[in-house]
């Protein structure tokens, strides 16, 4: 199955394209609809898309910025750019970022299935790193959850798996390295803005290992003094925020500005006392609303997805299924409504 990312900031055109895409068949899964670029990067690290779909135009972050991030950062994703004739030739710009295809607006179910065909061909040159990326990912996903002692233990085990590894050439070994520092060291930064940014000077494995130690060591620093009561109060405060305008459009960009916190500092805050990210805490609560509703009977199921925070009903109706297992109305007549 290859998952697919929609980043657009117009609902009704990502919801459009997220419904023609699950329609093209079972392989594929939209794993995430996000609003601007600046999102769709700190998305990726949690749901890591095979693919990304991405509008050229959007406030905050645009399209040519995350598809420059993405190539950057070697990231193991095909991007696909979506734009208008008038933003046409800014669009062009992205092919120096290998943009697999570029889709015209009104974006066209044909011209769609044929990007897609395209970029599950250009996936087959990611097969071997995207299995590395993973492991990094689920590292950074507990590291809040592990004692010291387990956190130098993971990540050296990784280090050593990726250098020891005969699957990867070894410019390849490279690349997961130098995605496994920049985000060990976005982390420690979105703690810490006054922590330098360390780079791998040489890839010689003591020199590595003992690279990453270091940077590991910075991690504990931080981490014994960021996570105290005040911080605690502000993840209370932020849960309450959430409870009280859940039905509104709400992103974790807005929840930093709000709190006055940086988008990873919140982000690891927000895991290490609710035991969820904020998306899926968010989607939770919104679907147990959505819950309460259906049971009532009243009301319409294009209405109650309003009325819990989501913007389409497509969106609405995949993301209750994946998180009950039944759709809005299976589960409304499950429970005799």
């Amino acid at each position: 199955m290859y998952q697919v990312m929609i980043v657009e900031d117009e609902h009704w055109i990502r919801g459009a394209i997220a419904k023609m895409v699950e329609q093209m068949g079972s392989e594929y899964e939209v794993v995430a609809e996000v609003g601007n670029g600046e999102e769709a990067l700190q998305m990726i690290y949690t749901v890591w898309p095979s693919i990304v779909i991405t509008d050229i135009m959007m406030p905050i972050q645009d399209g040519l910025w995350l598809v420059r991030e993405i190539h950057e950062r070697r990231l193991p994703i095909i991007t696909v750019i979506v734009t208008g004739y008038s933003e046409f030739e800014y669009a062009r710009q992205a092919l120096r970022y290998n943009v697999s295809d570029f889709l015209l607006k009104p974006v066209m179910e044909e011209e769609l299935n044929k990007a897609l065909q395209n970029a599950c061909e250009g996936i087959a040159q990611f097969i071997n790193l995207r299995q590395y990326f993973l492991s990094i990912q689920q590292f950074f996903d507990k590291i809040t959850d592990m004692d010291p002692q387990s956190v130098f233990k993971e990540q050296a085990d990784i280090v050593q798996q990726i250098i020891g590894t005969s699957t990867l050439q070894e410019s390849e070994k490279m690349i997961v390295l130098k995605t496994f520092s920049g985000k060990f060291n976005d982390l420690i930064q979105g703690m810490e803005p006054s922590f330098t940014r360390m780079e791998i000077a040489q890839f010689k494995q003591e020199q590595v290992t003992q690279y990453f130690h270091t940077l590991t060591q910075h991690w504990i620093q931080y981490y014994n003094t960021i996570f105290n009561i005040d911080m605690r109060q502000l993840v209370r405060k932020a849960c309450e925020f959430l409870h009280a305008h859940y039905a509104e459009e709400l992103s974790i960009t807005e929840m930093t500005n709000r709190f006055h916190i940086s988008v990873s500092q919140f982000s690891l805050l927000f895991k290490k006392y609710t035991g969820q990210t904020f998306i899926n805490y968010l989607t939770a609560l919104r679907i147990q609303q959505a819950k309460l509703l259906l049971m009532e009977g009243n009301l319409r199921i294009y209405e109650i997805a309003e009325l819990v925070g989501f913007n389409s009903l497509p969106h609405f109706n995949r993301v209750f299924k994946q998180n009950t297992g039944q759709s809005p109305n299976e589960y409304r007549k499950s429970m005799g409504v």
